[in-house]
């Protein structure tokens, strides 16, 4: 299965310049359309309902735990995109958006 998102299908089919914007465009396009050869179709999708992405999120983020108690910057950046990307995948089973997401940082910043 293949869901390394290379622009996000949105209106325009192009990329908005913004990583998080693209990713979250993609998970919700595959939330919608559930093509077959898609990891996060799959995961949506998963007969374990919402327990399945929230194991793969808790298993990349023991993953990037490791790898900054390990001080290995590349694999810290790697496993970080993991779990932003299951994140974003738990937060669309849920019907949330990054709107909700940047609504509660700019809470927390007063």
């Amino acid at each position: 299965m293949s869901d390394e998102p290379e622009h996000a299908d949105t209106e325009s089919d192009e990329p908005t310049g913004a990583p998080l914007d693209d990713l979250f465009a993609v998970v919700e396009q595959r939330k919608q359309t559930l093509p077959e050869d898609s990891y996060t179709a799959s995961l949506l999708t998963h007969e374990r309902g919402q327990n399945a992405a929230l194991e793969k999120f808790g298993e990349e983020s023991t993953e990037f735990v490791l790898a900054a108690k390990d001080g290995d910057r590349d694999e810290m950046a790697h496993e970080a995109a993991d779990v932003v990307y299951h994140m974003l995948v738990v937060l669309a089973i849920h019907d949330m958006t990054l709107a909700d997401l940047r609504a509660e940082l700019a809470d927390r910043q007063g």
